[in-house]
């Protein structure tokens, strides 16, 4: 990993090799070190004050966190925000989880320890996946989610993680692997993981993965008999989606950023894209290419009751989430695009569409 080059199909791969051996390219671990550096500068006594290092988060952010509370600070933070409900996200949506945070990680911009990195690519290569609720993201940012996630990488009182299709205590997980079965977390770790939207980006990934099948059978079922015009326009849409998703797989998405000066320290800067918008708009857009499909593969078959229904559902699901933003926390945060709940709904379109064209056996 070098937080620069993965793509969908280097995710792709990783998740269906049965034995995979990811670990962090020396690059990347030489960057990481030299960035992490300057947090323990900024630890010591008459260091600046910096947001997310030595202060608190939100309402806090004004407050010092001396450097004897810091260990103690980011343990408490992960269950502030951990709330949810419902079911589990899939096992594989938070396996690639751990992968696409390790990539950002790796860039060095976010000044973690390579520690943390080589913890979350050993829960990849061991097969453990933390156990997080579907439901809970306010849609601005994954704070929810990826916060539940933090608990069972750091193996904290009540985190799960799923090991063979059961969810287990993630310390126990961890003994059977031969991990060690806690981790502490450290000064920006907690931040550093927990701001962005990796969870949103993963669900978006493995459900393009899916996508990308049901779409070359469509493409068979469709050449000759569908418009050149038309289905060239789907082709050009797919892989704008696929450039989009392939360009946020690499992007640091948590604040602060470390940016190195001349003189070989770093400064502090406050402005990453942390709410995912371009994959909330391209999932949404991915709806509108699946109904497409849906209203070609239905044309070419014959029309079926269950065919039917399932296409005026897939119709109806072309409505923008990513639209509908709705202002969080009193107005501070304007903007709340709903990348999640737009990557959920991409996934649930493709669901309905693989169930369209096994009606029709174009799918196993």
């Amino acid at each position: 990993m070098d937080g620069y080059t993965l793509t969908v199909d280097d995710v792709e791969k990783m998740l269906s090799d049965e034995h995979p051996q990811v670990k962090i390219s020396d690059e990347a671990r030489a960057r990481c070190e030299k960035s992490r550096a300057q947090i323990d500068e900024w630890l010591k006594e008459g260091a600046p004050t910096i947001y997310g290092i030595n202060t608190g988060l939100g309402a806090l952010k004004d407050v010092p966190v001396p450097p004897d509370k810091h260990i103690e600070w980011n343990k408490s933070l992960p269950y502030v925000h951990g709330a949810g409900f419902g079911d589990y996200l899939p096992a594989e949506v938070t396996r690639a989880e751990l992968l696409l945070r390790a990539n950002i990680l790796c860039r060095a911009f976010s000044a973690v320890r390579v520690s943390l990195i080589e913890r979350l690519l050993d829960m990849f290569n061991n097969g453990i996946s933390p156990a997080v609720y579907g439901d809970g993201s306010t849609g601005l940012s994954d704070l929810a989610p990826i916060a539940q996630n933090i608990m069972a990488v750091a193996g904290l009182p009540g985190a799960g993680a799923i090991v063979d299709g059961k969810v287990v205590p993630a310390s126990e997980a961890y003994k059977a692997a031969g991990m060690a079965e806690t981790f502490v977390l450290e000064c920006k770790e907690v931040l550093a993981q927990m701001n962005g939207s990796t969870m949103s980006q993963s669900i978006a990934v493995v459900s393009f993965i899916r996508f990308q099948k049901l779409f070359e059978r469509y493409r068979k079922a469709a050449a000759g008999k569908v418009s050149r015009d038309k289905l060239a326009a789907c082709e050009e849409t797919v892989d704008f989606i696929r450039g989009i998703l392939d360009f946020e797989n690499n992007i640091t998405c948590d604040n602060p950023n470390l940016f190195e000066l001349e003189d070989g320290t770093f400064e502090a800067v406050m402005g990453c894209n942390c709410s995912n918008t371009q994959v909330g708009y391209v999932m949404d857009l991915l709806n509108v290419i699946i109904a497409e499909m849906a209203l070609d593969i239905v044309e070419l078959c014959g029309e079926n009751p269950r065919a039917a229904q399932l296409l005026a559902k897939l119709r109806g699901m072309t409505m923008q989430v990513s639209a509908d933003s709705i202002p969080t926390k009193g107005g501070q945060e304007d903007h709340v695009e709903f990348s999640y709940s737009a990557a959920r709904k991409a996934d649930l379109g493709i669901e309905l569409l693989a169930e369209l064209m096994l009606v029709y056996k174009l799918t196993d």
